[in-house]
């Protein structure tokens, strides 16, 4: 399983509507984040769980699948039944967007724009110390997943809650629904850099 995952661009995670997330589904979806692969959550039998198609009932279980599979959260989740061919053919496509935002490029002038309003609405934390964590500028390094590195004073001032938020920002933003969306911190001297951000000196 574990080759097979690593080999695949978008791997699609099965999950049976009756049983509901499984400890099984949950550390494929983990694999599934570890090898950046991009993801399709496909719910099974769910002609057995609503068979009159409540809009209410798909949210709460949109959010139920979310909620449990921490891991490939960013993922889309569709519902089918293969017994009746409900939403079956809905799958290729959305295989097809998966992919094709793994792949995705973005300029380094949107990047930085995102970047900017994000920082403009949550400066970075300060250290216990006193000491104030400052962003440069960040520029897109790698796809199959999109990854973008972001060149700061000091990486060890940014705590994994600003990164997620960072994250969730830049998703918010520029979508990258389907596949991972991997930030690297690299620290720069502020010389090396030219300059900060304009967040950085209000």
């Amino acid at each position: 399983v574990d080759k097979a995952v690593r080999r695949s661009q978008v791997v699609l995670l099965l999950i049976d509507a009756v049983e509901g997330v499984t400890e099984q589904d949950v550390q494929l979806g983990e694999l599934i984040r570890d090898a950046g692969s991009a993801c399709v959550v496909i719910v099974n039998k769910w002609d057995l769980v609503d068979g009159e198609r409540s809009d209410k009932l798909y949210r709460q279980a949109r959010d139920y699948v979310k909620e449990n599979l921490p891991s490939v959260a960013w993922a889309p989740a569709i519902f089918i039944s293969a017994k009746t061919g409900f939403n079956a053919k809905r799958i290729y496509k959305m295989v097809d967007d998966a992919q094709e935002q793994h792949e995705r490029r973005v300029s380094t002038a949107l990047l930085n724009e995102v970047l900017q309003e994000a920082v403009a609405w949550q400066k970075p934390p300060s250290s216990n110390g006193g000491k104030q964590g400052k962003i440069y500028y960040c520029t897109q390094v790698g796809r199959r997943p999109p990854a973008v590195a972001i060149f700061v004073n000091e990486p060890g001032l940014f705590p994994d809650g600003y990164k997620r938020y960072l994250e969730g920002r830049f998703r918010d933003a520029l979508g990258f629904s389907g596949t991972p969306f991997r930030l690297i911190f690299r620290g720069k001297r502020v010389r090396e850099a030219g300059s900060t951000l304009p967040y950085a000196d209000g």
